[in-house]
């Protein structure tokens, strides 16, 4: 008798599409068939987000149609919390080994996590990270003070997304210890750490004292203001602007060519920093029987090699250290990312970012459009926060 398992699977996942990282999975989960003839996979594909997505239909299937639940389900580890609090995802902890769950990145293991619950393993993250031309610089600046002087010119995005902060600068700003909520979990800005972040700024914009012998300072603030994502940089910066960018890992290792190399962003310390997010897998089955079959197609999917053969072919960031090690890379790449996802933080949730976001947006173009100076422009974004 062949059981049927159920795998639901956002869009950005499909096996059924077209490209070599769609092949892959598909040659993936045929070969799982192989390895278990009493176990078949049937896949259903739906869109991520909103009304008739996976986690719509996952709640309204629970209510009206409970038979045709999937057994697991990749969702946007954003949406991991809401599943779970609706009860429609199984905890991992009782069905998988240790060594599965000690494996994972620390960003990986937050993605995944719940409460106290492990709830979902990262099957595909993204992060950003740094771009640079190796004919231009012998090597990549990894502090702040590596960018100023002598000056390199890099591009990010500084115009903001729904006029909140951009990635790039909120990586600074938590990479120096800044936070986005006060203890009782109220939007907050530490003005200080802002002042040192814009005050960088400030300096990259300059060709005075800290540079005087150089004429192009290391950002144009025209440039970078009209640059409202990574993907945005990216573009540019293979088009011939800059030095160096910031650049999505999903697009970096799909699209780089042996003119350009992966670094770590240049932080304050100088130490490796980013922010990652991801899809999961998690279980929905609830009944132990068909939980220890699940188990197993899971297991197969975020296995080290299962997972490294398909995360590369598909330009995501594995969940674990074993996959990056099998990375077809060369040592150096696999030293800047692992730095990196050693370092990655989880996404901020959403209505930080709609409030703290929206303030920082507001003082990095006061500072770069305007003028202001990095203290004023730091403590107006207080005010608007009511601080």
């Amino acid at each position: 008798m062949i059981i049927t398992l159920g795998l639901w699977l956002p869009e950005e996942l499909d096996p059924y599409g077209e490209g070599p990282a769609a092949d892959v999975l598909a040659q993936q989960l045929t070969e799982f068939s192989h390895a278990h003839p009493d176990l078949q996979v049937e896949v259903t594909v739906k869109k991520a987000y909103g009304r008739g997505g996976l986690l719509d239909f996952l709640r309204t299937a629970r209510a009206a149609a409970p038979s045709v639940l999937p057994d697991l389900i990749v969702l946007d580890a954003a949406d991991l919390e809401t599943a779970a609090g609706s009860g429609l995802v199984q905890p991992l902890d009782p069905l998988l080994a240790p060594a599965e769950m000690t494996d994972r990145f620390p960003f990986a293991a937050e993605l995944g996590t719940v409460g106290d619950q492990t709830l979902g393993l990262v099957v595909a993250a993204d992060m950003q990270h740094m771009a640079y031309r190796p004919a231009l610089l012998d090597s990549p600046p990894v502090s702040w003070m590596h960018v100023i002087s002598p000056p390199v010119s890099f591009l990010f995005p500084a115009g903001g997304r729904d006029r909140q902060i951009n990635d790039a600068t909120l990586i600074q700003y938590l990479a120096c210890g800044g936070q986005l909520t006060n203890p009782e979990g109220r939007p907050w800005l530490d003005e200080e750490v802002m002042v040192s972040v814009l005050g960088f700024y400030s300096d990259c914009t300059s060709i005075g004292p800290i540079s005087p012998t150089y004429h192009t300072p290391a950002i144009s603030p025209t440039v970078v203001l009209n640059i409202t994502d990574a993907d945005q940089a990216w573009e540019r910066f293979k088009a011939g602007e800059g030095e160096m960018t910031m650049v999505r890992a999903s697009r970096y290792w799909l699209e780089a060519d042996e003119t350009i190399a992966a670094a770590s962003i240049p932080t304050r310390d100088g130490r490796p920093f980013s922010i990652a997010r991801g899809w999961v897998v998690a279980m929905v089955a609830n009944d132990p029987a068909r939980q220890s079959l699940a188990t197993l197609l899971l297991e197969w999917l975020v296995s080290p090699d299962h997972s490294a053969q398909w995360t590369q072919t598909a330009g995501f960031l594995p969940g674990t250290r074993g996959a990056l090690r099998l990375w077809d890379i060369s040592d150096a790449d696999r030293a800047v990312l692992r730095n990196t996802m050693e370092a990655a933080v989880v996404a901020p949730p959403p209505e930080a970012m709609a409030t703290t976001g929206r303030a920082m947006q507001e003082a990095l173009e006061a500072l770069l459009r305007r003028r202001v100076s990095p203290e004023d422009a730091a403590a107006a974004a207080g005010d608007i926060l009511g601080q």
